[in-house]
C-alpha cells in the first residue's frame, strides 16, 4: 500500500505582497489571466488566499462562462 505524503506546513499566498495563509491552488495557466502577480516565479502552481481567489474568480468570471459554452 503506497503511503500519502501529505505536508502539515500552512502553505503561504503566492501573490505579491500578501501573507495571509493559502485556501486554494490553481494552474499557472489560469492564473496567468488574471492581473494579479506572482511572487515566486519558477512555481508550478498558484497559492491563493480567499481574498485573491475572489477577485481572480471576479476577473476571470467571463472567460470562464465562454470556456463552458465552447
Amino acid at each position: 500500500m503506497a503511503s500519502v505524503r501529505q505536508d502539515k506546513t500552512a502553505k503561504i499566498c503566492g501573490v505579491a505582497g500578501c501573507e495571509k495563509e493559502a485556501e486554494r491552488s490553481i494552474s499557472l495557466k489560469q492564473f496567468s489571466q488574471s492581473s494579479l502577480k506572482l511572487k515566486d516565479q519558477g512555481a508550478r502552481s498558484a497559492q491563493l488566499c480567499k481574498e485573491h481567489y475572489k477577485e481572480f474568480k471576479k476577473e476571470t468570471k467571463t472567460s470562464r462562462e465562454l470556456d463552458k459554452v465552447y
